[in-house]
């Protein structure tokens, strides 16, 4: 009949006496386990998460702005009168003679007409017109 073991002694039947072996502290005058502070942790990368969404927000906010800009410039221009067919690439140039606006290849320069002119502008290869 085996001696019993004491509840505090790191005991194993095949190792026999194995504390040194643990990854763990094993008995009472072994160094503390020091748990991180979880909550601050989850609160700065909380933190850094909520800035994060918050500038891609910011940036979807922007781009949206932007994509409605060149959606009404597109319009305004399409809306207009024009006596051609404009080629992608080319810079025209819109005015607004109080009767509607119109879409010209004549500069405000050539023409003389600057308090009617409203801005240049470039039709991209996805017909979608630039102002430039």
């Amino acid at each position: 009949m085996e001696k019993d073991k004491p509840m505090m002694v790191v005991w194993d039947e095949i190792e026999g006496y194995n504390a040194r072996s643990k990854e763990y502290p094993t008995n009472i005058g072994a160094p503390k386990i020091e748990l991180p502070n979880v909550g601050l942790v989850k609160t700065a990368k909380t933190k850094q998460m909520v800035d994060y969404f918050e500038t891609e927000r910011m940036e979807l906010i922007e781009k949206a702005k932007q994509l409605q800009n060149e959606y009404m410039d597109s319009v305004m221009v399409w809306e207009s009168k024009m006596n051609f067919e404009p080629i992608v690439g080319k810079v025209y140039y819109l005015y607004n003679f109080g009767k509607g606006n119109v879409l010209t290849l004549i500069k405000p320069e050539e023409w003389g007409k600057h308090e009617s002119f409203i801005s240049s502008f470039m039709l991209t290869s996805e017909y979608k017109w630039k102002k430039i």
